[in-house]
């Protein structure tokens, strides 16, 4: 599996970061999903809010995560899942920052971390993918 992630360097590094960051994501909310939900300015109303976090955070991630990991050992290459991680990490801050606009949630804490950081991953992504071309 090494030998897949090494041919192609940039896309291989990406996917990593991609993988470990989804699974981080796993782990954080469906083993503290309250606690890690506040951070992200999400209250549950209920018990079954509390599972929702569980299930979108943190399943949605590990599945998305463990899909990338497949693509990339199915193809042989990590190249498929870099782009399917644009796809991903571009789309989400593009619909964050439109509906910031939208809902004015510029001042909320939260977005002072999630779009300089989400920014910044999407721009290192986009590197990747333009160095593995």
């Amino acid at each position: 599996m090494k030998e897949i992630f090494f041919s192609n360097i940039p896309a291989g590094i990406a996917v990593i970061g991609l993988v470990a960051y989804f699974f981080g994501m796993a782990i954080v909310f469906i083993t503290s999903p309250l606690k890690n939900a506040e951070k992200f300015a999400v209250k549950p109303v209920d018990n079954a809010g509390k599972t929702e976090i569980r299930v979108y955070y943190g399943g949605i991630s590990f599945a998305l995560g463990a899909f990338l990991l497949y693509l990339t050992v199915a193809l042989e290459t990590p190249v498929y899942s870099l782009v399917g991680g644009l796809f991903f990490a571009t789309t989400v801050l593009v619909t964050r920052t439109i509906f910031l606009c939208v809902d004015k949630g510029w001042k909320c804490p939260y977005t002072k971390l999630a779009i300089p950081a989400e920014s910044a991953f999407v721009v290192a992504l986009w590197v990747c993918w333009f160095l593995s071309r």
